[in-house]
């Protein structure tokens, strides 16, 4: 069945797309540890396109899918690639073989997604630290006395200096 190939070709499309995206994940690790933001943002461009290929191919996939499903006599509530691949025989192996390897992949994908949060989180943690570090070096605020000469963090923006000279 040529839909059924081209199916599988749909798929294995797919798990390359999918095999861009993670390379591009683990290399925003190293970006990270290193605070390259530049190539961060490349790598959001990069990311941008690779994620609307993919979804013009999940498209494809989906309206394929329920048409070989619909040929086969699957209701269309129970169209999934699983439930068609032991019907196509000889390319239903090779479609199920396709659709484990993107399970698989879709699997590290996001293991490497919660991995690469963490390390964005820790950078994050870092450069709190960094500001909070800076913040304490700050000349400190002007301070001075209120009314009942008690001293002041933030002078009273009405009190005024009296000044007496003997």
């Amino acid at each position: 069945m040529t839909t059924a190939r081209s199916l599988t070709g749909i798929l294995d499309d797919e798990i390359a797309v999918l095999g861009e995206l993670l390379d591009v994940l683990q290399a925003d690790q190293e970006r990270i540890v290193r605070h390259d933001v530049e190539g961060l943002e490349a790598s959001n461009r990069a990311k941008e396109e690779i994620v609307l290929r993919f979804q013009a191919l999940e498209q494809m996939r989906a309206q394929l899918t329920l048409q070989i499903g619909c040929e086969l006599g699957i209701p269309a509530d129970e169209v999934r690639v699983s439930r068609i691949a032991p019907l196509l025989g000889g390319d239903g192996a090779r479609l199920r073989d396709s659709a484990a390897k993107l399970r698989a992949l879709v699997t590290s994908l996001g293991e490497l997604i919660a991995v690469s949060r963490g390390f964005l989180e820790q950078s994050i943690m870092g450069v709190r630290s960094l500001l909070s570090l800076i913040q304490s070096l700050r000349a400190p605020e002007p301070s001075g006395y209120d009314a009942l000469g008690r001293h002041s963090e933030r002078p009273d923006p009405g009190a005024m200096t009296v000044r007496r000279e003997a």
